[in-house]
């Protein structure tokens, strides 16, 4: 399931270079021309593989905020302009911090109440400029994309009482870091989807070198248990996909789940099923000849059309069969 329904939007405007901050005072309309690029920011906010959650007390600032901004538009407008207020006060000390928009939005997920802040940086494009004498080129400011992913954002699920962040680095006392958590929030981060799945697949690669399960396949399996789970509209939790990929060994499957909780993965985790990619459909087979060949992760676990044989000589033949084109890249 992957529903949002948005109930209100407020855009402010941040501009850092001339140390302003521009209100709405109304909420945003959605019609044909602006429902499109609201309803994709929020998507792209909410299901960004980027989000962290950050664990925080139940009268936590934010918390308070979220709730306060449920109960009516005026204590949403009031709120949103001290969040909006707080990214400006942090943001002013950060070099080459972007111009930005601010859409502070009231929606349901899956049917639960969120409230967000989502931090659009704009970006710069190159214009031509029409002096009385030439054409130079210059850079003019502009929204991101439709498709762009957002910068910045903090995110209250109202009806869990969880927070979660979406963050991004800057270059803070001559070195890239971000802010958001260390300088406002102060939460205990906890891993993003892409690190859980990052942590998932160190530790099945380190449990087929040590104990051999699964005959070389314990990555493809993980890979199709996570597909199925997506398909299946299922919770993905990643201990126990892991735990079921190497159930053939009791010993590698203990130890991959101390593994991955001493790698800030725990029993109760899961991952968001938008956060996926198209890379857990298939798997890339490489050889110690530089030589590579992806195929689905279906086919390579059921071996359909692909068939790897082993020689006396202690090398692998790779086949492959029912080919209708080659293409060379």
């Amino acid at each position: 399931m992957n529903t949002i329904v948005i109930n209100k939007i407020l855009v402010h405007m941040i501009d850092f270079e001339h140390r302003k901050i521009h209100l709405s005072d109304e909420f945003a309309t959605l019609n044909d021309t602006t429902q499109d690029y609201y309803q994709k920011k929020v998507e792209k906010g909410l299901n960004s593989n980027q989000i962290k959650q950050v664990v925080v007390g139940s009268m936590h600032e934010m918390m308070l905020r979220a709730n306060q901004m449920i109960e009516s538009d005026e204590k949403f407008k009031e709120q949103a302009k001290e969040v909006t207020e707080k990214f400006f006060k942090l943001g002013s000390v950060i070099e080459g911090m972007p111009n930005c928009m601010v859409l502070h939005v009231d929606c349901y997920k899956d049917g639960d109440r969120v409230v967000a802040a989502l931090k659009l940086n704009y970006k710069f494009v190159p214009v031509s400029v029409l002096d009385p004498d030439n054409v130079r080129i210059s850079r003019a400011q502009t929204l991101p994309g439709i498709g762009a992913p957002v910068d910045e954002a903090i995110i209250v699920n109202v009806d869990r009482h969880s927070l979660y962040l979406i963050e991004k680095k800057y270059a803070i006392d001559g070195k890239l870091d971000t802010y958001l958590n260390t300088q406002w929030i102060k939460g205990e981060e906890k891993l993003t989807d892409r690190q859980k799945v990052s942590a998932m697949t160190k530790v099945v690669k380190k449990a087929e070198a040590n104990y051999s399960v699964k005959d070389s396949q314990a990555i493809a399996l993980m890979k199709q248990q996570l597909n199925q789970k997506v398909m299946h509209q299922e919770v993905i939790k990643p201990i126990e996909i892991v735990q079921q990929v190497l159930a053939s060994n009791d010993q590698a499957a203990e130890e991959s789940k101390e593994n991955l909780k001493n790698l800030g993965v725990d029993s109760e985790d899961t991952i968001n099923a938008n956060t996926l990619t198209s890379a857990i459909e298939k798997c890339k087979i490489t050889t110690d000849t530089d030589m590579s060949v992806t195929v689905s992760v279906e086919d390579y676990v059921n071996k359909n059309n692909i068939e790897i044989r082993e020689n006396t000589d202690g090398t692998s033949d790779i086949i492959l069969s029912h080919i209708n084109e080659i293409n060379v890249r």
